[in-house]
Parts: C-alpha cells; sequence; structure tokens
C-alpha cells in the first residue's frame, strides 16, 4: 500500500515538474518573439491622440464669420431632427399640437399608407395659430410631452389661398388664350338686329 502511494507522489511530481517546464519555455518564447515588437513600438512615435470636442465647445469656438452664417440658418444647427407638419391645435398656453403626416409602405400588403402622428411643440413668440404649416425642432424636454419646438412658420392659414388664383380668372385666361372670345361673342350686327326685333 505504502508502495503504491509513493508511486503516485512521484507520478504527480514528475507531472508537476513538466508543466513548469513546458510553462517556463512558453513564456520564454513569447518574450523572444515580443522583443522585436517592443523595441519596434519604442523607437516609433506614438500616434497623437485625436480629442473629442462637444457640441458646446465646438459652438463656442466658431468664428464670428461662421456664426454670423449660423444665424442666418438658424434652426440647422447642430442637425437636430426637424419635421413639417400643420398647426391641429393652438388652444395651450406657448404649446401647439402639430400633425405630421408620412408615406410608409405597409410591410405585407406593401400598400402605400398614410401615417399620421401628432407632436406637443413649444412656441416662444406665441403667434402660431390653428392651420399654419409649421416647422418644428427636437430640443430639450419643455414639460412631460413636449421635446419639439416651433422655429419656422412657413405658411399662415389663408395665405395660399389667397395667393392662388380663382376659378373664373383661370376660366377667362385660358378661353383669351385659345381664342374661344371670338366664338362665343355675337357680332355686333346680329346684336344690334336682335335688340330691334324685341323692341317691335
Amino acid at each position: 500500500m505504502a508502495e503504491k502511494t509513493t508511486k503516485k507522489t512521484t507520478a504527480a511530481k514528475s507531472t508537476a515538474t513538466k508543466t513548469t517546464a513546458a510553462k517556463k519555455s512558453a513564456a520564454a518564447k513569447k518574450t523572444t518573439a515580443a522583443a522585436p515588437r517592443a523595441a519596434a513600438t519604442a523607437t516609433a512615435p506614438r500616434p497623437a491622440v485625436r480629442k473629442t470636442v462637444t457640441r458646446k465647445r465646438a459652438a463656442a469656438t466658431v468664428s464670428h464669420g461662421a456664426a454670423a452664417t449660423q444665424a442666418v440658418t438658424g434652426w440647422r444647427r447642430f442637425h437636430r431632427k426637424t419635421k413639417v407638419g400643420v398647426v391641429v391645435s393652438a388652444k395651450q398656453p406657448r404649446t401647439v399640437i402639430v400633425t405630421v403626416e408620412r408615406l410608409r409602405k405597409h410591410p405585407m400588403y406593401r400598400k402605400v399608407v398614410r401615417v399620421r402622428k401628432r407632436f406637443a411643440a413649444h412656441d416662444d413668440a406665441g403667434d402660431v395659430r390653428e392651420g399654419d404649416l409649421v416647422r418644428i425642432q427636437e430640443s430639450r424636454p419643455y414639460s412631460a410631452t413636449k421635446r419639439w419646438r416651433v422655429v419656422e412658420v412657413i405658411s399662415r392659414l389663408g395665405e395660399a389661398g389667397a395667393a392662388a388664383p380663382r376659378v373664373a380668372d383661370v376660366e377667362k385666361a385660358l378661353e383669351e388664350s385659345e381664342g374661344a372670345a371670338e366664338f362665343l361673342s355675337k357680332p355686333a350686327d346680329e346684336s344690334d338686329e336682335a335688340t330691334e326685333e324685341t323692341e317691335a
């Protein structure tokens, strides 16, 4: 029994020495392979680390000329999302509800469907009325539901209708351009005869 235990312990010691020797030789190989790399990296200059510039810092470092052009563009600053929609409610103070429509294809039936979504937008000036076409831009949270603000009123309610030509004016212009006025008007001598007959 004692012989078996001594054989087991000697076998375990020999395997332990083999594994440690194998580990040492592997470590020696790694260090010799890594030595040329370390020498090459030590002589080569280190690449410059790029600084990340925040948007606020970028806005602060803009020159005066670029600031003037930014003031002209206004809502395009910082690449925030913008949407164009129609104001459907302007009853609350400094808040308007804007409906934005878009077309999307149904994933299964491939039919183009009109999708509407309503956004609560902040109106600083308070001059936006119901029916106006406005551009809204995402911004900081103004309240629990407001994350958009009105940046531009594209057209007021009724402006497009007032500028559009009337149907009667369009028809008259078409008749004149085609020469239909000559055919529709009666000659002068026929109209005189018709008035004389009615008098008699």
